[in-house]
């Protein structure tokens, strides 16, 4: 190989080098950048799902905290209506037995009439017709 093929390849293996050298800075300084931009926003990032999950937890204890109160509210009222109720049907109860009293007492009025007109009844057919 002459001198001037030596030279042209050494000076091609010193820009090779030199392209090499800065490629791999490059490399590195853009990596460099790039992770740097990474962990800026996966702290952005995390902080932000941080501030959410605090905001929501917040909001799941305010309605919860609504919920049981609506709840304990329903539960009231419905405690009161039903006691209500059985108020209503006690008193019912009580006015249907003294109804109900009434008439048995009219039916055996009713009965005792009924008794009477048939004994009264018997004795005239037995003065009607003497025993023999």
């Amino acid at each position: 190989m002459d001198v001037e093929t030596f030279q042209a390849i050494d000076s091609l293996q010193a820009a090779i080098l030199r392209v090499e050298t800065s490629l791999r800075g490059e490399i590195e300084r853009v990596e460099t950048g790039l992770r740097g931009e990474i962990e800026r926003v996966e702290t952005g990032l995390r902080g932000e799902i941080e501030r959410v999950e605090t905001s929501l937890r917040g909001e799941f204890q305010r309605v919860e905290t609504s919920l049981r109160g609506e709840v304990q509210r329903v539960e009231t009222t419905l405690r009161d209506e039903i006691g209500n109720l059985r108020e209503q049907t006690f008193v019912l109860h009580g006015e249907q037995k003294r109804h109900t009293d009434v008439r048995f007492e009219s039916l055996r009025d009713d009965i005792r009439m009924v008794a009477e007109g048939f004994a009264a009844l018997s004795v005239k057919l037995d003065s009607l017709h003497p025993p023999r």
